[in-house]
């Protein structure tokens, strides 16, 4: 996990102060006062690479101590991939999961959440979705994103609030799944190469699980999955010859593509 205390804006309320202490009992770090430090002088006096900033004014946002990254959730492409939907546009994910109302999918990559609320809005309420985060600081800004962000769009707010996330690493939660326990099976990891054109995921990438996928956890994923594992990379990557990939869903010319087993 990386280095980071938890603080407040310069001049906080209480209630900011008392959430402040919550956030860091969560992450297990500790909280301090702000004064008047910069956020630079804050992180080189607490020996720390960033600050997770707890204000009323504002979403919880993580602060480097360099000022080259400003992170807070938000839902990323979910709000226009659903619009799409609506428009019988389709969605690439959904075509390679084959997903239908009452599905039910474990993402085992959830980052922001962006692939789990527009599965959760294709699977409706009589179906589920469980997403599980490794990354202790990305998972806890998710978790309180999909309970506390106000999207312009009632049917994305539903698929947020139905979403059941957790901060957990996906094997030992596959692991301790019986068989067939969902549908799909998911997995997007952090790509080796990063797309260029994904501006929405450069913030993300110091904050994310760089560990590659394992073929245990693909493994696992395919004894919990009753009719697919669908896993997201790069059209040329070595992983798919690896897991022996044969199936691909994905525009030619696309910069990524769903691999299906």
């Amino acid at each position: 996990m990386l280095s980071l205390v938890v603080t407040t804006s310069r001049n906080p309320d209480a209630l900011a102060a008392h959430e402040a202490e919550q956030w860091a009992a969560r992450l297990g770090v500790r909280a301090v006062r702000r004064g008047g430090r910069s956020m630079a002088a804050l992180c080189r006096e607490e020996s720390v690479v960033g600050a997770l900033v707890i204000s009323s004014a504002r979403p919880p946002t993580y602060l480097s101590a360099d000022g080259s990254l400003s992170y807070f959730y938000h839902p990323g492409m979910a709000l226009t991939r659903i619009k799409q939907i609506a428009k019988g546009l389709g969605d690439p994910m959904v075509k390679a999961m084959e997903l239908q109302e009452g599905d039910r999918v474990l993402d085992c990559t959830l980052g922001r959440a962006a692939d789990a609320i527009v599965a959760s809005h294709v699977v409706g309420p009589s179906g589920k979705v469980v997403g599980l985060e490794s990354s202790p600081l990305l998972a806890e800004l998710t978790i309180h994103g999909l309970r506390t962000y106000s999207p312009p769009n009632r049917a994305v707010e539903a698929a947020m609030r139905a979403i059941e996330a957790h901060r957990a690493e996906h094997l030992s939660f596959l692991a301790a799944c019986p068989d067939d326990a969902f549908d799909v099976v998911f997995f997007d990891p952090l790509f080796a190469e990063p797309v260029a054109a994904s501006s929405a995921m450069q913030p993300l990438r110091p904050l994310a699980d760089h560990r590659p996928l394992s073929l245990e956890a693909v493994a696992e994923a395919r004894r919990v999955a009753t009719r697919s594992v669908v896993v997201k990379e790069r059209p040329r990557s070595p992983l798919w010859e690896t897991l022996s990939v044969r199936r691909f869903v994905g525009g030619k010319g696309s910069s990524v593509v769903y691999g299906v087993l």
